[in-house]
């Protein structure tokens, strides 16, 4: 007999649900191959039989499940499986009965995430399939009996507040600030564009800008463990936060340095139509030992985001704005500028660092060649 155990799949969640098995229980397993699908806050995932096998379930299509959990055994022969069901000490329903809980669609999960309906509320409503009409139903009901409108948090955004109250409660954050002419930058990303067909952006070359520094700031790249020593990394991986809609996500440029800005543009693209519709993979999440946090909407000019547990700092970008300056000779011209911002760990990094960060991004963006 051997045991399926769940990986953990996004260090941000202490459970998951197991959407739906791939095969029926009591199947034959001839190999690796994909048996259940589970989804985390951020993603869904496939995992997958670690051999050969007669598959036995234990927790149940529309079911909560931790990291470590073994979720189905793998028996040699069918007559084994038998005997284990046979000598188990406490009988118990099988995974698709109706005592399992109910089977509940995609459609259906996804609006009871978004008005906070719990697991037990669904499974409270008694039936064998929970679509949309029943959720809908039930918040109907739910807002009837309020006497004032209340709105829940879905599970992606209370995802995110644990991320956020953990950064708050340990990450002694500081912040630095520098004003960048980003004129040239949008020059070379316009050039790009038209070259490649790519979407090529700032906040793309800022992330190439960003990976580059990886060997002269190693720190910016280190995570702080537990016993207080740094863990330095042999590559950048760079995240980026983004926000299509359907919640926060942290994609992740994996070894950005080794990539054009055109790959980088393209990785992007697909990242955000994927936020949009909520179908990243965990290993795309995953990863980061920086992170860029574009804040580009028109006007703003300032951001400070969080530093993610892990990492010791985050480059934020505000929005372009346009500024008339004299140049030598008194003619006035018109300059590009934005606002990078850098918020980082004052345990590991010091302002003197952090400015000479921000001092090489800002060369980069100004003279951005090398980000071709």
């Amino acid at each position: 007999m051997i045991g399926i155990e769940l990986p953990t799949l996004n260090t941000n969640d202490s459970s998951y649900t197991l959407v739906e098995w791939l095969v029926p229980d009591g199947s034959s397993i001839e190999g690796e191959e994909p048996l259940a699908v589970v989804e985390t806050s951020k993603a869904s995932e496939e995992i997958e039989s670690t051999g050969p096998g007669i598959l036995h379930v234990l927790v149940g299509s529309g079911q909560d499940c931790r990291p470590g959990q073994t979720i189905a055994y793998l028996f040699e022969s069918a007559e084994e499986r038998e005997s284990y069901r046979a000598s188990a000490a406490t009988p118990a329903a099988a995974p698709g009965s109706d005592q399992a809980g109910p089977a509940i669609t995609q459609a259906a999960r996804v609006l009871a995430d978004r008005h906070g309906v719990s697991e037990a509320e669904l499974r409270g409503l008694g039936r064998a399939v929970v679509r949309t009409a029943d959720v809908e139903d039930l918040v109907r009901r739910a807002a009837a009996a309020s006497d004032a409108p209340q709105r829940h948090l879905s599970k992606r955004q209370r995802a995110v507040g644990a991320v956020v109250t953990e950064s708050m409660r340990t990450v002694p954050a500081a912040a630095a600030y520098a004003k960048v002419d980003v004129g040239r930058a949008e020059e070379l990303a316009r050039h790009l564009s038209e070259r490649t067909g790519s979407f090529v952006s700032l906040p793309v070359l800022l992330v190439k800008a960003v990976a580059r520094q990886h060997s002269a700031h190693p720190l910016m790249f280190a995570a702080l463990t537990e016993d207080g020593a740094l863990r330095e990394s042999d590559r950048a991986h760079v995240g980026v936060t983004m926000d299509a809609g359907r919640g926060l996500y942290t994609p992740v440029v994996h070894d950005a340095a080794a990539l054009s800005s055109d790959r980088i543009a393209d990785l992007l693209t697909g990242f955000r139509s994927k936020a949009f519709r909520g179908t990243f993979q965990a290993a795309e999440l995953t990863g980061a030992n920086v992170m860029v946090a574009p804040h580009t909407t028109e006007g703003l000019v300032l951001a400070t985001p969080i530093v993610f547990p892990g990492q010791t700092c985050v480059v934020s970008l505000g929005a372009v704005d346009d500024q008339v300056l004299l140049d030598a000779d008194g003619t006035p011209r018109t300059h590009r500028f934005a606002h990078l911002g850098l918020v980082y760990d004052h345990r590991v990094v010091n302002g003197r660092d952090a400015m000479a960060l921000l001092k090489d991004l800002k060369t980069e963006l100004e003279t951005p060649d090398a980000l071709g």
